[in-house]
């Protein structure tokens, strides 16, 4: 008998209460001084671009400068953050060890940039919309429903919308489930926070070692 198809499945919070006041304006402001350009290639073992696909562009905050500038944001991070995704994976969580990429600051700004398709190394994945995008703007997390997608083309098939809403915290595993960002409209900028939290059963130490070279060149 084969192995049943693993859905995948993610919830939402609403954490604006546990939020410093213009957090928003904070966040936006360390993105426009701190965030540096990137090309993402998609040869890392997470990517699942096309063949057709060279690079994905995108301006991202690495975790170094977050805890500089933004240190509030680690403390939620080890803190409520964690426990709401220990309640979300039912088992004890971890926050990672590295600075670098423990919390991200991910920036799109206009519909040249969206974030490439890929799966998560991670056992829970949480995601802090720092903006809201409705209907038309752009910037939806699309997630593939079953295993097995290796290209937006084949998210697009059949999947999950995660659409940003400010102070919204999305956590989920997306380990089997390959996922991207739509570009935004426009000249939308959409602002989001990756954080990587990690398991007994997939701890830190299984996180693919070309990865913090694949999105941060170091």
């Amino acid at each position: 008998m084969s192995d049943p198809i693993e859905q995948f499945r993610w919830a939402s919070h609403d954490v604006r209460s546990l939020l410093p006041p213009n957090w928003t304006a904070e966040l936006a402001h360390l993105a426009g001084y701190a965030g540096v350009r990137r090309r993402l290639e998609p040869t890392s073992v997470t990517s699942r671009e096309s063949h057709e696909v060279s690079a994905v562009p995108l301006i991202i905050v690495d975790g170094e400068a977050i805890r500089t500038d933004a240190p509030w944001l680690f403390a939620l991070y080890a803190g409520p953050f964690r426990d709401l995704a220990e309640a979300y994976a039912r088992r004890p969580v971890y926050c990672a060890t590295e600075d670098l990429y423990a919390i991200n600051l991910n920036i799109q700004w206009g519909p040249g940039m969206r974030y490439e398709c890929h799966v998560d190394s991670n056992p829970v994945q949480g995601m802090l919309y720092v903006t809201s995008h409705g209907d038309g703007d752009g910037g939806e997390l699309l997630v593939a429903n079953g295993p097995g997608a290796a290209s937006v083309e084949d998210v697009d098939r059949d999947h999950t919308v995660i659409r940003p809403e400010a102070g919204q915290l999305a956590l989920f595993d997306a380990r089997k489930h390959a996922h991207y960002v739509r570009p935004v409209r426009q000249s939308r900028v959409r602002l989001g926070v990756a954080m990587n939290f990690y398991t007994d059963d997939s701890p830190e130490g299984m996180r693919p070692p070309d990865l913090s070279w694949h999105l941060f060149h170091k």
